[in-house]
């Protein structure tokens, strides 16, 4: 092929992924759950140089412009491609282009996003398919573990089966049987202080993160259980539980890590009174500010006009579960 692009998809994690086992080969501590998105997606084109020895890393801007990548976000792509490249035995220069539809290293997944969609279009180039079985472990190489849910639609448990850190993420449930929204309000859309790799890395020496360990087997279960069943009572609570844990996780890691803003507080407030009230809705909050609102697609409609008028929202994305990566036949450049 040559020139390939495709889009991939963020996810939203029910169950948080929150601690390495392995940074190296990038393996849990536990078992994650999640939804996969539609519209929050990241988009990547690449092709062979046709001079040169060297990639070009290319970022699209908002007024379509292709800009040079640098710093961190490109050093993270240049190991990504060494990993894949090491795995297909293709060591032909690049010219690869990416943009995000949403906001980039703000606590929404783009890491995941991004880093699937590139092993994706590398691997098409290679000849495999986008339903080949390796490619959440390809994905999961780039040192995002979340990028290895992003490559799947639906409802995801990544590692697929217990006591296999190493293995590849499942689908247990297709976007189909629980069209479930997810309201996403953007707190603030700038780049996070401390990324979820560093979080990752402190997790442990929270002196609770061995009761998490301990408590989210079960857990998982039960939110499995009730996503199959579309129990939302049990959803709503599993999750919320789960979120706080997750940050109380971080803000007593050594040092603290302190994602959540006033806003962040206030949408989780306004988000339990609208439950009580008598709408299926809750919230989850991932290692960043801004905060997923998931609800029923028939109360969808009196919770955005709800949470709409809350401060210190700088912007909402309508979202909802998806059904995974697609190939694309128009391209970045």
């Amino acid at each position: 092929m040559n020139k390939v692009s495709v889009s991939s998809p963020s996810n939203i994690a029910l169950i948080k992924y929150w601690g390495m086992s392995d940074a190296q080969r990038t393996l849990p501590n536990n078992a994650s759950l999640s939804m996969t998105l539609n519209q929050c997606v990241s988009y990547c084109t690449l092709t062979p140089q046709t001079s040169g020895t060297c990639d070009e890393l290319l970022w699209k801007t908002a007024s379509g412009s292709l800009l040079p990548v640098q710093g961190s976000m490109r050093l993270g792509i240049e190991q990504h491609l060494q990993q894949l490249r090491q795995h297909f035995d293709d060591w032909q220069p690049l010219r690869i282009a990416t943009v995000n539809s949403f906001p980039t290293g703000a606590g929404i997944a783009s890491s995941a996003s991004g880093f699937s969609a590139l092993a994706l279009a590398f691997a098409l180039r290679c000849g495999q398919s986008l339903n080949s079985p390796d490619l959440s472990q390809l994905a999961r190489l780039s040192g995002s573990g979340s990028a290895a849910r992003s490559v799947i639609g639906g409802f995801v448990q990544w590692p697929g089966h217990h006591g296999q850190p190493g293995g590849p993420a499942k689908q247990f449930a297709p976007a189909q049987h629980w069209p479930l929204h997810d309201l996403i309000a953007v707190v603030d859309a700038g780049h996070k202080n401390i990324s979820s790799r560093q979080g990752h890395h402190l997790a442990a020496s929270s002196p609770f993160y061995s009761t998490r360990l301990r408590l989210l087997p079960e857990r998982l279960d039960s939110l499995r259980e009730a996503i199959l069943n579309r129990d939302f009572n049990t959803l709503a609570d599993t999750v919320e539980r789960e979120a706080v844990e997750m940050h109380m996780i971080a803000m007593t890691s050594q040092p603290p890590i302190f994602y959540w803003q006033p806003a962040t507080l206030q949408i989780l407030e306004r988000v339990r009174q609208l439950r009580h009230e008598g709408l299926q809705v809750c919230a989850t909050v991932d290692a960043g500010p801004n905060v997923h609102v998931l609800c029923t697609p028939q109360d969808a409609s009196a919770i955005v006009t709800a949470l709409r008028t809350l401060p210190g929202v700088e912007q909402w994305i309508f979202d909802q579960a998806g059904d995974g990566p697609r190939q694309l036949e128009h391209h970045l450049f």
